[in-house]
């Protein structure tokens, strides 16, 4: 189907063949993600994040390996199936470190969804090797243009690469877009979007950009939030059996769960201790004081109300 006849179609419309869709490829199953926000260290200056090099005024923090197993065993015992692992891009952790952890999170029974910025083909390979299933790497833009000045010294070629080389590796591949970066259009909206099914992505995160005050778009507005959905729904007609996570910026407007109608099927739940996870703020966001095991209570018991189920 079209890219630009499905954009022009209502919210209501697109969403209304988004769950169809979903229902008849991937079923009312919702998967529960636990999110672990290992480390907030990040050595880029990209123009939007709030975990950029040039911030000082956010406490710095790096989980050690102990830790985050402590952290995932404690998330398997309580119902997670996977962990996902996130962190700033930066060269704190040792890498042979990091897979051991892998190899111990995969004993505990959980498959490991690593986003960790753009690493070099033996880092993924050995990571791959030491047990992780997936690896999350979004592009933002697919405007080159756009990318490069957003990301100062970087470059959407190599991100690009990264990509191929994660999915050469055999990780299942996930990455994904913001909507309401400057200077973007309706081509652009597509380009993201056509960039996503050629990628055969088989995990698509879309996010709203949200500023962040110590960053250079601080000034900026949000972006559209219809829009926001209807790509999350468009990414569903396209790509009928990937899974599609509600994104956390996407929750930070009103109805949360809205998309579960819309083509959605994935949630992140965040499990980072409270005391880190307020210096992870790629944008600002509002925190959960819950803790994660009533937490995860209450959104099965959410997720059984909308007639689907909890996994």
């Amino acid at each position: 189907m079209d890219i630009n006849s499905l954009l022009n179609k209502n919210l209501q419309e697109l969403c209304s063949i988004a769950d169809k869709v979903r229902k008849d490829n991937v079923g009312d199953i919702i998967h529960i993600r636990a999110l672990l926000e290992i480390s907030n260290i990040c050595y880029r200056n990209c123009a939007y994040c709030g975990l950029n090099i040039a911030n000082n005024h956010l406490e710095r923090y790096a989980m050690n390996t102990n830790e985050i197993e402590t952290l995932g065993k404690r998330a398997c015992d309580i119902g997670y199936k996977t962990i996902v692992l996130q962190s700033g891009e930066s060269k704190h952790y040792n890498i042979n470190e990091l897979a051991d952890c892998v190899v111990k999170l995969s004993e505990y029974g959980l498959t490991v969804t690593l986003s960790l910025g753009e690493l070099d083909y033996k880092q993924l390979q050995l990571l791959k090797s030491a047990g992780a299933k997936r690896y999350l790497l979004k592009f933002e833009t697919a405007d080159k243009t756009l990318y490069e000045k957003l990301h100062n010294g970087y470059t959407l070629d190599n991100r690009l690469e990264c990509l191929q080389a994660i999915r050469e590796l055999g990780y299942e591949l996930g990455s994904g877009f913001l909507v309401g970066l400057p200077n973007e259009n309706d081509e652009s909206i597509v380009k993201n979007l056509q960039l996503i099914q050629k990628l055969r992505c088989d995990m698509v995160g879309i996010g709203v950009f949200i500023p962040h005050k110590y960053t250079p778009l601080a000034d900026l507005p949000c972006g559209d939030t219809e829009l926001t959905k209807k790509c999350v729904a468009i990414t569903r007609i396209l790509l009928p059996n990937c899974n599609i996570p509600i994104t956390t910026s996407l929750g930070e407007f009103g109805d949360k769960y809205q998309m579960f109608n819309g083509g959605a099927n994935v949630i992140m739940q965040n499990i980072t201790p409270h005391n880190l996870a307020k210096n992870y703020q790629i944008y600002p966001k509002k925190l959960e004081l819950m803790e994660f095991e009533s937490a995860r209570k209450q959104l099965e018991s959410d997720i059984v109300k909308m007639c689907k189920k909890p996994l």
